[in-house]
């Protein structure tokens, strides 16, 4: 785990900002960070490692590497992080949760990406009715086509399978079906989807670990 968040921090910054700055960018970075996540270690803290890959229509294929940690304050209220890496760009947000009740959680983050000196900002919404939850979020970093949505729907209809329809930029929109090995306390899940931004037909498998 030590070695994926040193990856997450560790990524080249753009090489138009001078080589000091991006020591020392890189410097309080990873100082905070660490902070947050041996916070997050203890008691009370809820992990989930996850790496998927995106197969696209010309026969390249990208893995992805992402992990979100929470540990709770209080009934309410809990610090959040998630990281991210990827061949040629990665990101590190932290910041809070908003629990209504245990239906409905709100989040608010902020924090760097790979490239920018500017901050990278997050808000997202999870609501539960039943088996069925839904999914709204939005990260915005610097420049107007800079932004990332994730909108989706999942019904869960045993403990083992859940089926969902996701909309998610530089992904696509399409079905999304996990399949949890209880024994393994992973979950496997496929999503065939069709990018109506770049008009081309992807497909992504991939895996989550509770950590």
């Amino acid at each position: 785990m030590k070695d994926l968040v040193k990856g997450l921090l560790c990524q080249n910054l753009d090489k138009k900002i001078p080589s000091k700055e991006k020591t020392h960018i890189v410097k309080d970075v990873k100082k905070w960070v660490w902070i947050v996540f041996f916070i997050m270690l203890p008691k009370n803290a809820n992990a989930q490692l996850e790496y998927y890959s995106k197969f696209n229509k010309d026969g390249s294929v990208e893995p992805i590497i992402d992990y979100f940690g929470s540990k709770k304050i209080n009934d309410h209220f809990a610090l959040t992080f998630f990281g991210l890496t990827r061949e040629k760009w990665a990101q590190a947000l932290i910041g809070l949760s908003y629990s209504l009740n245990k239906n409905a959680i709100f989040y608010v983050s902020a924090g760097i990406e790979q490239g920018q000196r500017v901050p990278r900002y997050s808000s997202s919404i999870w609501l539960k009715e039943g088996d069925t939850s839904f999914l709204a979020l939005i990260e915005i970093g610097n420049g107007p086509d800079n932004y990332l949505y994730k909108v989706n729907v999942f019904h869960q209809f045993s403990e083992k399978i859940s089926l969902g329809l996701m909309d998610w930029r530089y992904h696509g929109l399409g079905p999304n079906f996990r399949y949890t090995i209880s024994k393994l306390k992973l979950t496997l899940w496929v999503m065939p989807a069709y990018d109506h931004e770049e008009k081309v037909s992807r497909c992504m498998l991939g895996v989550a670990v509770p950590m």
